[in-house]
C-alpha cells in the first residue's frame, strides 16, 4: 500500500468516526434542555407561568388592608362630605371585598352602606345590584302588574274631591293626566281636584342624583329634574290654578325630563304665566310643598305614580277621559249634568305604574 492510499484511508476512518459522534452530542443537548423546560413548566415554584400571563400575585391584599384602603381613600376623596368613616366589617363577597362602613356626615347624620373594592385595590364600587334578587323582584312587579287590584268603595260627596298622584315624569303618570285633564275642565265648578307627587326618601341610597335637598328626604324615580318639576307644578297650580291643566297638557307634550330645566318654561309664558313667581317658589317654598306631599303619601298609602284618590278612596280602573268621568260622577251625591256629556270610549283597567 503506497503512503498516499494509507493517509487516504486514515481520514476516510476519522471522517466516519467523527459524525455519529457530532450526531449524539446535539441530541443529547436538545433533550437535556427539553427536560429542563419540561421540569420549569411543572415546577410548583416556577415564575414561567406568571412570565407568561404577566400576572402579579403579590399585589392582593386582605380584606383587613382593603378596608383600610378603602376608608383612607374616601377620606381623601370626600372629605368635604364626611366627617369620619370606620370599618365594621370586611368580607371577600364574590370575588370582591365588601366592606361594611359607618359613615358620619359633616351635619353629624350617620348611615351605614357596604361599599366593595377589588381585591388589589384598584376600582371602588359604591354600591353593587344583586342580580339575582332584582330579577326576583322584576317578576315580582309583573305579577302584582297583572292582578287587578279592586277599586275601593267610593263615597258619595256633595262636591268630590280628587287628588292625582304622579311622578311628572312617570310615562304612566303622563297617561293618567292626559285622561284626567278634560274631566278636569268639564267638572271644574263641581269638584275639587287637585295635583300632587310621589316623593321618595333616600331613593337609591339618596344624595344629589335623586333627591333636592341635603338629607335626601325629597326624592324622585327619575332623577332631580323630575324633583324640580314636581315643585314647579305645585306652584303652577298654587299661583295659577286656572292654567294647570293646560299648562300639564303643554309641558308633557313639549318637555322631557332631560331638557325640562330649560324647557318648562316656554309653555308657560305661552300660557301667560309669571315664569319669574314660579321660579321664585321653587327656590323658596320647595321643602314647605314637598313636607305636604309627603304627609299626603303616607295618609293615602300611595306607592307609585298613578295613584288617583276619590274622597278619601282609592280608583283602579280605565285611565281615559270617559273613565274617570264615570268614576268621578258616581262619587257625587247629586250628578251635574256635565256628567251625562260622553267623553270617548272607556278602556280596559290598566295597571301599569312607576312604583
Amino acid at each position: 500500500m503506497s503512503e498516499y492510499t494509507s493517509l487516504k484511508s486514515l481520514k476516510t476512518k476519522k471522517s466516519k468516526t467523527k459524525k455519529p459522534g457530532g450526531i449524539n452530542f446535539w441530541l443529547i443537548s436538545i433533550a437535556f434542555l427539553l427536560i429542563v423546560i419540561a421540569i420549569l413548566l411543572v415546577s410548583k415554584n416556577s415564575n414561567v407561568k406568571n412570565i407568561i400571563t404577566n400576572k402579579n400575585t403579590t399585589t392582593e391584599m386582605t380584606a383587613e388592608e382593603a378596608g383600610t384602603e378603602l376608608t383612607n381613600f374616601i377620606n381623601e376623596a370626600y372629605s368635604r362630605g364626611i366627617k369620619n368613616i370606620k370599618v365594621a366589617k370586611s368580607e371577600e363577597k364574590n370575588g370582591l371585598y365588601a366592606i361594611t362602613a359607618v359613615i358620619t356626615s359633616q351635619n353629624d347624620k350617620t348611615s351605614t352602606s357596604t361599599l366593595y373594592i377589588t381585591k388589589d385595590g384598584k376600582l371602588f364600587l359604591p354600591d353593587a345590584i344583586d342580580i339575582e334578587k332584582k330579577r326576583a323582584e322584576i317578576v315580582k312587579q309583573k305579577s302584582n302588574n297583572n292582578q287587578q287590584a279592586p277599586t275601593s268603595k267610593i263615597p258619595q260627596a256633595n262636591k268630590p274631591t280628587v287628588k292625582l298622584f304622579t311622578m311628572s315624569y312617570c310615562p304612566y303618570g303622563n297617561q293618567a293626566e292626559k285622561g284626567i285633564s278634560p274631566v278636569a275642565r268639564l267638572l271644574a265648578n263641581s269638584i275639587e281636584i287637585e295635583p300632587h307627587y310621589v316623593i321618595y326618601s333616600n331613593y337609591q341610597g339618596g344624595g344629589a342624583k335623586y333627591c333636592l335637598d341635603k338629607d335626601s328626604k325629597y326624592c324622585s324615580m327619575h332623577g332631580i329634574n323630575e324633583v324640580k318639576q314636581d315643585v314647579r307644578e305645585l306652584c303652577i297650580h298654587k299661583y295659577n290654578k286656572s292654567k294647570f291643566w293646560d299648562y300639564i297638557d303643554a309641558v308633557d307634550k313639549d318637555c322631557t325630563v332631560q331638557n325640562i330645566d330649560s324647557c318648562w318654561d316656554g309653555p308657560a309664558k305661552k300660557l301667560g304665566i309669571d315664569t319669574s313667581k314660579i321660579s321664585s317658589c321653587l327656590k323658596n317654598e320647595a321643602n314647605s310643598l314637598l313636607a305636604k306631599e309627603v304627609d299626603l303619601n303616607k295618609k293615602y298609602n300611595v306607592k307609585g305614580s298613578p295613584d288617583l284618590v276619590i274622597n278619601g278612596a282609592k280608583y283602579q280602573g280605565g285611565r281615559s277621559p270617559e273613565d274617570y268621568k264615570t268614576a268621578i260622577c258616581k262619587a257625587f251625591k247629586k250628578q251635574p249634568k256635565e256628567c251625562s256629556q260622553n267623553l270617548g270610549k272607556a278602556s280596559a283597567p290598566t295597571n301599569g305604574g312607576c312604583r
